[in-house]
């Protein structure tokens, strides 16, 4: 009966541990902004600042010398450390992408963290022109 109060306990503490990572705050300041047509090695940078309802505003920009860019303006809401609901809008434009023509989201999504990435992933990736265009759109820890 001990080894199973034993395990028990030991199970509790790995619940725990991961529960408390889950609940770590989004770090207010600026991090690094991607989309992948654009460059990884070039950052943009959004703002990230607490409101006071525990939601986060968030606002920034990617911009190439070509002017392709990638914008966001709306809120975050923290679910758990790896996973945020975004509410507001991202626009992305890439020259050889949905003929340079800008593609507007607008409404709820979804950022991620998988694995050991340093950053969130906008899960809705799909891209205005379809055809299996993906945007990796990516805001830094």
């Amino acid at each position: 009966m001990k080894k199973v109060f034993a395990l028990l306990a030991i199970l509790a503490g790995l619940v725990q541990s991961g529960t408390a990572q889950d609940k770590r705050q989004l770090r207010e300041g600026t991090h690094n902004f991607t989309l992948q047509w654009i460059s990884w090695d070039q950052p943009g940078k959004v703002k990230i600042k607490k409101n006071s309802d525990g939601t986060y505003a968030v606002s920034g920009k990617q911009v190439n010398k070509a002017g392709d860019f990638v914008t966001i303006a709306g809120t975050l809401t923290v679910v758990t450390f790896s996973e945020m609901t975004f509410k507001g809008k991202i626009e992305t434009k890439y020259s050889g992408v949905n003929n340079g023509e800008v593609c507007v989201k607008d409404g709820t999504y979804h950022f991620l963290a998988k694995g050991a990435r340093k950053y969130w992933r906008l899960q809705e990736m799909d891209n205005c022109e379809g055809n299996n265009v993906v945007d990796y759109v990516d805001i830094f820890f």
